[in-house]
């Protein structure tokens, strides 16, 4: 389909929808949806909620594939929140030990919920403990390790988890064991950096990059398979090893050492998810700003824009221009607070002042966190919408 016809489409769904407006594609969802299956072979998925942030999303999702087996979450909180929706299988991908978390964790196991605590350290898991001292129910926990490639002349990956080695993972595994309301069922062993480092596009920077990610991800291989292998041989009856994220789910569901693997950004398809050469999804949702100016020929002003991603400080963590796909931020400005000035060159002539122009944030979940709503398209026709996070009276992050 050409651009301007998805433009129109999106246009005439949309006609009586105030702008800014969030949105999603569903015909482009439901085919992220299939590729998602596709990439990740026949391993059962986690959805990652920090990339959708809108549970009628989520359970849609959910129910889409028997392979979605439940969720990878913020917090317990949110946990306990998407519990009282209806929703089960949480695997809490951070460790926590404030107070509210620790109870917002023993309500969910007090109620049945399959609720599995990350852990990196023993005073987190202590934390657990002690949380459910006086009740009859057990903690679930899993070991988070880091999957970092530390070659000394460069650190390729995020500072996550301290448990870097066999040896390290052992020994806290031991500890843990000594608390006997405190159960290891799993692990993750993320490897953020094959996952969440786009590898195309980036010009003379792209052989470099995938280089560093075939050199990482054999390490990664390596040390996944040790680090699971090492625990079951001291007796730790693992029910899960999960790994993966949407820029390397083919990958990860090809490790035989992997039982599962989380997706979330798939399913949106941000423009941050553009730069990858291994998975490629259909941009499924977007954000509408209307044209108030036109300072001049080529340039067109909205208003509003200013959707900057989280992470370290680029131009690629700016909103992306999407329709038309001609279309670019202008580098001295940006995204705004109040007002988005975009290059257009050889515009056509149904974008005038009154009109929308599209974009898409350049990650997935933060869209959700910014829109109280998320108005829902399948070609030409608004279908409804749907509340997201961004309407909650909760801060989980």
């Amino acid at each position: 389909m050409a651009w301007e016809e998805t433009y129109l489409a999106y246009s005439a769904a949309l006609r009586e929808v105030p702008r800014p407006t969030a949105f999603a594609d569903l015909e482009a969802l439901e085919e992220n949806i299939q590729k998602v299956l596709s990439y990740s072979g026949d391993r059962p998925i986690r959805i990652a909620t920090k990339s959708i942030r809108c549970v009628p999303l989520l359970k849609d999702i959910q129910a889409s594939h028997s392979r979605f087996i439940g969720f990878m979450t913020f917090s317990a909180r949110e946990s306990l929140y998407l519990s009282r929706q209806g929703l089960n299988d949480f695997l809490i991908g951070y460790p926590f030990m404030q107070k509210g978390e620790v109870e917002a964790y023993v309500e969910l196991r007090q109620q049945g919920k399959r609720a599995i605590a990350m852990v990196d350290s023993i005073e987190q898991a202590e934390a657990i403990h002690y949380g459910l001292r006086g009740t009859k129910v057990e903690g679930l926990v899993c070991l988070d390790v880091d999957m970092s490639s530390d070659w000394g002349w460069l650190y390729f990956g995020v500072r996550r988890s301290p448990l870097r080695w066999e040896e390290q993972v052992l020994a806290l595994a031991q500890s843990i064991r000594r608390l006997e309301n405190i159960r290891i069922v799993g692990v993750m062993a993320y490897e953020a950096q094959i996952a969440g480092l786009p590898d195309r596009g980036l010009g003379i920077k792209t052989p470099i990059v995938r280089f560093l990610k075939r050199r990482s991800w054999r390490e990664v291989q390596r040390k996944r398979q040790a680090i699971v292998q090492a625990l079951r041989d001291a007796g730790f009856e693992l029910e899960f090893v999960n790994g993966g994220g949407t820029g390397s789910l083919p990958l990860s569901a090809a490790d035989p050492s992997v039982t599962e693997v989380t997706a979330g950004s798939a399913f949106f398809a941000p423009a941050f998810f553009d730069g990858y050469e291994a998975v490629r999804f259909r941009p499924a949702a977007g954000f509408s700003l209307e044209i108030t100016r036109r300072p001049a020929e080529n340039i067109f002003t909205c208003q509003g824009g200013g959707y900057v991603a989280s992470g370290a400080p680029g131009p690629d963590k700016l909103p992306r221009p999407w329709l038309p796909p001609t279309a670019r931020l202008l580098p001295h400005e940006g995204a705004g607070e109040v007002q988005t000035p975009v290059y257009i060159p050889n515009p056509p002539a149904f974008l005038r002042p009154g009109e929308p122009l599209y974009f898409r944030h350049a990650k997935a979940g933060e869209l959700c966190q910014r829109f109280p709503l998320l108005y829902l398209v399948r070609k030409d026709k608004l279908t409804g919408f749907y509340s997201t996070y961004a309407a909650l009276p909760h801060a989980w992050v």
